[in-house]
């Protein structure tokens, strides 16, 4: 099913109501009323403003948010991710650490060796200045592979129907939060009337953990050092030995193209 289709049976939906003239008193066409579709995460689907949708209701509505978090009817996890990048400064003094061990820095001078050998030319030769200032127009900032926490939000199952108020600056503004039957789906009506921009904003930004000696060295003691095997196994009874054995016959711009990536792999 197209969104653009759910979101048009939607809107017709919310516009039916069980009275006998099958007229609603009032319906999300008011201008005192926002309808939104979010999902169990928080995600919205359908709302007025279009631009709004894939957004995290957090960051649309942070008052309404805040206070389903403090009535439970929705909760907060932490996530982790181990494999994320942060971005860094090239002239951080955490790079010149890195260096400071003696396997890191033969790494490091292999590495620069390799690029160097490829990159070499008369041009660059005679050229060094130009070189260099176009280094320092790339920018002052690098991703780095770090590790991040960030929250995520899951709605409370048995909560089916919630109400509740909040106090903005002076106004009160209500809602009304239900879980629309046989589905992951909620719709939340919020009333219009009432700013309450000011609410601390409910975000799900990714935050670099700080991780100090002690629990680096904690972190370590779990990670298992990589074993060679203890038989060898240099063939297989299906594998035709004929076909392989064609290395010898790399030709040179393909050996040129493979030492960055080799020098990649030294580099980690």
């Amino acid at each position: 099913m197209k969104l653009d289709f759910f979101q048009r049976k939607f809107w017709t939906a919310s516009r039916q109501c069980a009275a006998l003239d099958g007229k609603c008193t009032i319906s999300c066409d008011n201008e005192d009323i926002k309808c939104y579709l979010i999902d169990n995460n928080g995600f919205i689907l359908v709302t007025e403003d279009y631009s709004q949708t894939g957004l995290f209701f957090g960051e649309v509505e942070s008052a309404v948010m805040n206070k389903l978090l403090l009535m439970g009817s929705f909760k907060r996890i932490t996530l982790y991710d181990y494999q994320a990048l942060c971005r860094e400064y090239a002239g951080n003094s955490d790079s010149a650490r890195s260096l400071s061990h003696p396997f890191s820095m033969v790494k490091w001078l292999l590495t620069k060796l390799v690029i160097f050998l490829l990159e070499f030319n008369l041009y660059s030769w005679w050229h060094v200045d130009l070189s260099v200032k176009a280094q320092r127009s790339r920018g002052k900032t690098m991703m780095v592979p770090c590790d991040t926490e960030y929250p995520a939000f899951v709605s409370e199952r048995t909560i089916k129907e919630t109400t509740g108020n909040i106090d903005c600056e002076g106004c009160a503004r209500s809602f009304v939060i239900q879980q629309i039957p046989s589905s992951n789906l909620f719709m939340v009506v919020v009333d219009n009337k009432c700013d309450c921009s000011s609410a601390p904003l409910v975000s799900m930004d990714p935050i670099e953990i700080m991780y100090n000696e002690s629990l680096k060295c904690d972190r370590l003691k779990f990670q298992k050092d990589r074993k060679r095997p203890e038989s060898c196994h240099p063939f297989h009874p299906e594998e035709n030995a004929m076909e392989c054995g064609g290395a010898a016959g790399l030709s040179a711009p393909l050996t040129a193209a493979l030492l960055p990536l080799l020098a990649t792999l030294i580099s980690r």
